[in-house]
């Protein structure tokens, strides 16, 4: 009624298809005590690497394995492929955006050879993180799920 009690919120999208699970479960520390912000982790079933939201990529790692972009919305999104894959130097990972590109929700980001970074003894688990996190109210995932890389999976509350 009149918007009075609506309540303003952002929803990302997942980056792959999969499971997603909390990211608590992930088996890296820097991730799953939330240092770099709040976020959920997939482990993927297939290797697209799709936006989450309309924005601008703000970085593509040296190493292929992480993508950031600045949501239109203003949430500071960081997709990171797999642990320890900075050690694989971009092998398996083909990036398709740069920076300063815009993307719409969907767009694709990179394809990833999950065969790959799983031979070379990694895991393929890959979170999305609000980097910004501390400039919102909550952030909140959908976990337990399986996903697509159109399913709805965090909510953003400013």
């Amino acid at each position: 009624m009149f918007g009075f009690f609506k309540k303003k919120k952002d929803t990302l999208l997942s980056p792959m298809a999969g499971k997603s699970i909390s990211i608590k479960e992930v088996p890296d520390e820097t991730f799953s005590s939330e240092m770099l912000g709040k976020g959920v982790a997939i482990i993927p079933s297939d290797g697209l690497v799709t936006s989450p939201a309309n924005g601008t990529v703000s970085m593509v790692f040296d190493t292929l394995h992480a993508v950031s972009i600045i949501a239109d919305t203003g949430e500071e999104i960081l997709i990171h492929v797999g642990l320890d894959t900075v050690k694989m130097k971009g092998e398996g990972f083909e990036v398709l955006v740069s920076v300063g590109d815009i993307v719409k929700a969907k767009d694709p980001l990179l394809k990833v050879d999950l065969n790959k970074i799983k031979e070379a003894g990694f895991d393929p688990v890959t979170v999305m993180i609000i980097c910004n996190s501390d400039n919102y109210k909550s952030v909140e995932s959908v976990t337990d799920i399986t996903v697509t890389n159109d399913s709805e999976i965090l909510v953003v509350i400013p």
